[in-house]
C-alpha cells in the first residue's frame, strides 16, 4: 500500500533509485559471468562456455530494458515536475 505521506513524484523517484540499484547489480553480475566465461575457456572449453555467453547476452538485454524503464521514469518525473 502506498505511503500517504509521499507524493506521486516521490514514489517515482524512489522507484527510479531502486531500478538504478538493480541495474548496478545486474552489471556486477555480468562482470562475474564474464570472469566465469574466461575460466571456462581457460579450464574447461565446452558447452559451458556457450551457456555462459548466452546467459550474459540475456542479462545484457534485460539490463538494457531496465535502463529504458529508468529513463522513462525520469522523463515522467521531469514532465510532472513542470506541471
Amino acid at each position: 500500500m502506498a505511503d500517504p505521506q509521499l507524493t506521486g513524484h516521490e514514489h517515482l523517484e524512489n522507484a527510479r533509485e531502486i531500478i538504478w540499484d538493480a541495474v548496478q547489480m545486474l552489471e556486477e553480475a555480468q562482470r562475474v559471468l564474464f570472469r566465469a566465461g574466461d575460466s571456462y575457456v581457460a579450464d574447461v572449453w565446452g558447452d559451458g562456455v556457450r551457456s555462459v555467453l548466452d546467459i550474459t547476452e540475456t542479462m545484457a538485454e534485460i539490463a538494457g530494458e531496465i535502463t529504458a524503464v529508468h529513463i522513462e521514469l525520469g522523463k515522467l518525473a521531469k514532465r510532472d515536475r513542470a506541471r
